[in-house]
């Protein structure tokens, strides 16, 4: 049986890094051919993570390392 998944069409990058991980984790082979980001692309990122902040949605170092006291 064969799995066929577009990694292209996962946009957020903690999905699918997760699901790279999870498919190593469980010994299932795979194959990517994931293409280059263009530039529009690229700064169409930056700009998204520019508006983030300027939102206020972020996390301060301070804070994750108080977060993860309590994991």
């Amino acid at each position: 049986m064969e799995l066929i998944i577009d990694f292209d069409k996962i946009k957020d990058p903690s999905k699918r890094e997760w699901l790279i991980s999870s498919l190593k984790l469980m010994q299932i082979g795979f194959h990517t051919s994931e293409k280059s980001q263009t530039i529009t692309e690229y700064n169409k990122d930056l700009e998204k993570g520019d508006n983030e902040i300027d939102r206020g949605e972020f996390t301060t170092a301070s804070d994750l390392k108080k977060e993860a006291d309590k994991w």
